[in-house]
């Protein structure tokens, strides 16, 4: 079959600059042409990049997009504009959207059935994409929150895929370090200042040989909090290393090969639908911790293979500090979650995912 991904205007594909969904897709991408189709991937611009491409069989084309502005509203007209430009490129099978606009103006029923990917929670846009065949959910939360948007009706219309863990691994012939790790924008409601708060309360004879690594972008053009928050981050005490932003897989999955603790401390409120970085974390030995958000249920399971915490108690920093004491200075309790963590690779495999999604196009066809 033919399938053409788009995705959004801000980041471009390969992605360079970050973007989960991005690096999801552009490996899917692949996948899909392994398994015998016909691949091109929309994305915006970006000077380093051609127009026009072939990367491991996928045709990638790229249209005029932008940096990511700070007004949601001019972010929208700026999707907008970009989605509109993507139009006259489309002629497929399978058209998986990634954009706001594109099931609302794609209108072809001879140019390929959209396929809605909703990879962050559902708002009233939901009711506006009548034209897409098909809803596809990253993970069970999501699933649920589709349904609760759409009509009786449509529900038929929803699938469950959960996201790929999108590289492979790799043996960078190194030890494990006293180091803790998070990787993500560095934004509130990522929770990184509770993720700090929360290490600055360990106790010193404890904390004195452990390093808190954050990785990630903090500027808004990248998604981060700006720059009021990141200096706020800064100002707080202790062995906290800013190590900025890390878009070379090999370079970032040597993070996650030497850390021994890895935590994702996301908040109520956050945007997130079915995030990488724990897996991509987990696929690599850190003994994670996370917290109670319902997207993380589809695989992390408590003393299992995570530790969590509970984001919406007002104790939420001594709830979180307690975790991560624990595997400091439980060396068995970390290697139980470690080795068990680790399993979440196999599962969540990109070749696993990619056939899943291909079953998933043929039945919309078959409708």
């Amino acid at each position: 079959m033919k399938i053409t991904i788009v995705q959004g205007a801000f980041i471009p594909v390969p992605p360079i600059l970050g973007g989960a969904v991005e690096k999801i897709y552009f490996k899917l991408g692949q996948e899909f042409v392994s398994l015998g189709h016909e691949v091109t991937h929309i994305s915006r611009t970006y000077p380093s990049l051609e127009n026009k491409e072939t990367i491991n069989g996928v045709s990638h084309i790229r249209v005029k997009g932008y940096a990511t502005p700070k007004s949601l509203l001019v972010l929208k007209f700026y999707d907008l504009i970009y989605t509109l430009r993507t139009l006259k490129h489309i002629d497929s099978d399978i058209v998986v959207s990634n954009t706001f606009w594109l099931p609302i103006f794609f209108r072809s029923k001879t140019k390929g059935k959209i396929y809605v990917s909703v990879e962050r929670r559902p708002k009233w846009q939901m009711k506006l994409y009548s034209n897409a065949s098909r809803f596809r959910a990253c993970s069970p939360m999501i699933f649920d929150l589709v349904k609760e948007k759409l009509k009786p009706k449509d529900h038929d219309k929803i699938s469950y895929i959960p996201n790929p863990v999108p590289f492979q691994l790799k043996d960078f012939k190194t030890e494990k370090n006293n180091s803790i790790l998070f990787v993500g924008r560095l934004d509130k409601e990522k929770g990184v200042h509770v993720l700090i708060d929360a290490f600055n309360s360990i106790p010193e004879e404890i904390a004195k040989n452990w390093t808190l690594n954050i990785v990630g972008p903090w500027e808004s053009a990248e998604g981060g909090g700006g720059e009021a928050y990141y200096e706020s981050l800064k100002s707080k005490k202790g062995n906290v290393n800013f190590v900025g932003s890390v878009y070379d897989q090999d370079a970032l999955s040597k993070f996650y090969y030497e850390s021994k603790i890895f935590c994702y401390p996301i908040q109520d409120g956050t945007g997130d639908a079915g995030p990488v970085a724990p897996r991509e974390a987990m696929s690599y030995g850190c003994a994670t911790v996370l917290s109670n958000h319902d997207c993380f249920n589809e695989y992390a399971v408590e003393d299992v293979n995570c530790l969590r915490f509970n984001q919406s108690s007002e104790n939420q920093v001594e709830e979180l500090s307690q975790q991560l004491t624990k595997l400091m200075t439980d060396t068995q309790l970390r290697e139980k979650i470690s080795l068990n963590g680790r399993k979440v690779f196999d599962d969540f495999s990109t070749s696993k995912i990619a056939k899943m999604f291909i079953e998933d196009f043929q039945s919309v066809l078959n409708e």
